[in-house]
């Protein structure tokens, strides 16, 4: 079946923004959508921050989810719930799950939650399933069809794209903006407008929605504009795929068609091999990432007001393609460029990529998920052969079952508590929050933010003063 007919928004609400290795959802919300972006059904869950996790008063003020802090649910029901609904969404038949700003926000902290439950972290592109990040296509609209939506412009001029604004500028109201369901909610409207204005733009964006859409569609198309944007900045790029990375099937090649063609086919392979490490604006070659959003559109259908004139890229394009020989020298010197060595994570939240769980583990989790009793889960945390496995199994059983465990599982967790709420580390500084709060109090006035304020402080240091008196 299209698995265009089946659509899943959602969205997150956290304990802070920037470490995310760190930080954890405390609110997810997802919505159900048929073809037309009808809902279907819809989820909404939260939970209580783990233990170990320092929640940050900025990240609080956003969403307001104060109640979550005093709340019974614990992070494991509530991602172990997430998954099960995923599943069951899209079992019978392929999904594509939309997030906003979702690819390096939202799916990674999905996959990594996953992945500290013994859950399957990428069931958002597996099975059939694909993944889409509204912002992207946001900002593609917001260059193509700047009159689409009067956007906001920041102070240079530039449309400012975060859901909020460009949903206030829909006319929708966002009083409810930073709820996790209300966002999704919003996602859905704006794809809903997106589709009404350009059909056939949003038909290509979803369609790349899976590896396999996104490489079909840049081999078929011959001129891809190319929206790259990493941060505040942005370039665009008239582009002509070469084929994917033969030992990376993620990674598409592609050539910049700006360049001049005869001294881009004449590098030396070392010279290729140097470009393609480092594909940056000065660079003839651009590495696409397959299963992740990016900014491409058909060139030739929508005007991207390349300097060079489109009649040439064209003919640019047809060139490279007819050079066969030296299209298959690139392909081999990307796959030179995995060979690197890259420098290994050792904190456990951090190891997701490091090495996938084995098979027969992964049988075992199924069972340990259906387990009733705190003895047959303890039983089969002793037979994961992945140490990080029977580690994040203690860390679940310590939140289902916190006095009911041997003592050197429970003594464990006091010392990772103790090292993330009184040691400096990659992981949100208490004392850093605290003296966050204190500002915020200052500055932030009103009767509701201060509530909000003396919550997350309260519960601060009450966590400290329970850690200092054992």
């Amino acid at each position: 079946m299209n698995f265009q007919n089946r659509f899943i928004f959602s969205d997150t609400e956290t304990t802070g923004r920037d470490e995310r290795d760190f930080i954890q959802i405390i609110q997810s919300a997802s919505v159900l959508t048929d073809e037309t972006f009808q809902a279907l059904d819809s989820m909404n869950v939260s939970c209580a921050p783990l233990p170990w996790t320092v929640p940050t008063p900025g990240a609080y003020l956003t969403h307001r989810q104060i109640d979550t802090l005093k709340s019974s649910d614990t992070h494991y029901q509530m991602m172990k719930s997430i998954h099960d609904q995923w599943k069951a969404w899209s079992e019978t038949e392929p999904a594509v799950f939309i997030t906003y700003n979702g690819h390096s926000f939202d799916e990674e902290l999905y996959r990594k939650q996953f992945f500290w439950n013994l859950l399957d972290p990428f069931v958002t592109n597996t099975n059939g399933n694909g993944r889409s990040d509204l912002l992207i296509l946001t900002r593609l609209i917001s260059q193509l069809f700047p009159d689409i939506i009067d956007f906001e412009l920041n102070k240079k001029g530039q449309p400012v794209c975060r859901l909020e604004s460009v949903i206030e500028r829909l006319g929708l109201d966002t009083s409810n903006a930073h709820d996790a369901l209300s966002d999704s909610v919003f996602m859905i409207e704006l794809l809903k407008y997106f589709k009404a204005a350009q059909p056939q733009l949003v038909d290509d964006y979803l369609l790349q929605a899976t590896k396999q859409g996104c490489s079909e569609f840049l081999a078929k198309t011959k001129v891809v504009g190319y929206r790259y944007q990493p941060f505040a900045r942005f370039w665009t790029y008239p582009i002509k795929y070469l084929g994917v990375n033969p030992t990376n099937q993620n990674q598409a090649i592609c050539v910049d068609l700006n360049y001049p063609i005869k001294d881009v086919i004449n590098l030396s392979y070392q010279e290729i091999v140097r470009y393609l490490e480092k594909p940056n604006t000065e660079s003839p070659f651009k590495v696409i990432s397959l299963n992740k959003s990016q900014g491409l559109a058909d060139a030739n259908q929508h005007d991207f007001r390349f300097d060079c004139p489109l009649a040439e890229l064209n003919a640019n394009a047809e060139r490279y393609a007819e050079n066969k020989t030296w299209i298959e020298t690139v392909l081999v010197a990307s796959s030179d460029l995995e060979k690197r060595v890259w420098p290994k994570k050792t904190i456990i939240e951090q190891t997701i990529y490091e090495k996938f769980f084995d098979y027969n583990d992964k049988k075992l989790f199924l069972k340990f998920h259906r387990a009733e009793s705190v003895a047959e889960k303890l039983s089969l945390c002793e037979q994961f052969n992945d140490p990080r496995a029977k580690e994040f199994g203690h860390r679940i059983l310590l939140q289902e079952n916190p006095g009911n465990l041997p003592a050197g599982i429970i003594a464990f967790n006091q010392a990772l508590i103790k090292e993330r709420w009184g040691s400096e580390g990659p992981w949100p500084s208490v004392g850093v929050y605290l003296n966050e709060a204190e500002e915020l109090k200052q500055e932030r006035t009103s009767e509701a933010d201060q509530q909000i304020l003396i919550a997350i402080k309260n519960y601060l240091q009450n966590n400290i003063r329970r850690i200092q008196h054992g």
